[in-house]
């Protein structure tokens, strides 16, 4: 038997749209330009949403009861919906249990749709803050990246610093360029003989222009 074959569990990519947009169509110009932006309205998972829509719609604009207050403690009252569908949850089983048929069942329903919706609309008010946070979180990660990457090069300057400072130290007084090598404007200074004298600048000049 052969083996089994893996399923994705995500579509197929739209081939019929990748192949539009090769580099030779792209360099050319042919690539299918993107579709304009949505003015007045759009349907989404068959229904029909506004433009100027707010992102978190009230309940009372959807046709749903609100269940809390116009202000209240998210915290507590999602803490209270919860119980309340755990509540609800088990009404729903002792009506199966002992009254299957009845009437009742699609009522408890009704009031565990209702909970669940409330529930998740209190969660989705909490995304604004949650995109702020993501944000705050993102910019101190990079802060702090930045700030590590600073602080390493500092070091490594300093190091540097340190390396020519130890190695002009080290130095003579008096260096003895050899001839052929052209000392005018370096800091050197003529003297008898086809000897001419560097001084220490002009030594550790010269040798970082050699290492580089």
């Amino acid at each position: 038997m052969g083996e089994p074959q893996q399923v994705s569990a995500l579509p197929p990519p739209p081939m019929q749209y990748i192949k539009e947009y090769t580099d030779e169509n792209i360099r050319k110009g042919l690539a299918p330009k993107p579709p304009p932006p949505i003015r007045d309205s759009y349907m989404m998972f068959g229904n029909q949403f506004q433009c100027d829509d707010l992102i978190i719609r009230p309940l009372e604009s959807q046709g749903i009861e609100r269940l809390h207050p116009v202000q209240f403690d998210h915290k507590r009252e999602l803490k209270k919906l919860n119980m309340s569908i755990l509540v609800n949850f088990l009404d729903l089983l002792d009506i199966l249990i002992k009254s299957p048929g009845s009437i009742k069942r699609e009522e408890k329903l009704e009031d565990l749709k209702l909970l669940f919706v409330h529930l998740h609309h209190l969660i989705n008010e909490y995304r604004p803050h949650q995109a702020r946070e993501t944000l705050r979180v993102m910019m101190e990660v990079q802060k702090r990246q930045r700030l590590e990457t600073a602080e390493r090069f500092q070091k490594h300057l300093e190091r540097v610093v340190e390396m020519i400072q130890g190695c002009l130290a080290s130095l003579p007084d008096d260096l003895p360029q050899m001839e052929g090598q052209d000392g005018a404007g370096d800091g050197t200074r003529s003297v008898s003989g086809r000897e001419k004298i560097w001084d220490k600048d002009a030594a550790m000049c010269s040798i970082i222009d050699e290492i580089a």
